[in-house]
């Protein structure tokens, strides 16, 4: 692999981080030719990616920062903890 993105996303509480982790772990990529790890550490979400070639790389780092987004504002608009 080519191109390499590390992302920590911190998260306001280690409930919510373990949401977002156990929401977001379960999709894999669809293409081969980029490899995603995760790993969750107290309330930061750690996210390696690894691809071939720059445009895979950004693809898939876009959707799965607007995953994120997705699953961040549905816990704000239902969890009354947050």
């Amino acid at each position: 692999m080519n191109f390499v993105c590390e992302l920590r996303f911190p998260l306001a509480t280690t409930r919510h981080a373990q949401i977002v982790y156990n929401t977001v772990r379960i999709d894999k990529e669809p293409k081969k030719t980029v490899q995603r790890i995760e790993s969750l550490d107290n309330n930061i979400l750690n996210v390696r990616f690894e691809a071939e070639e720059a445009k895979f790389m950004r693809v898939a780092v876009e959707s799965y920062i607007e995953k994120i987004n997705l699953i961040l504002r549905t816990i704000q608009r239902f969890d009354p903890q947050l």
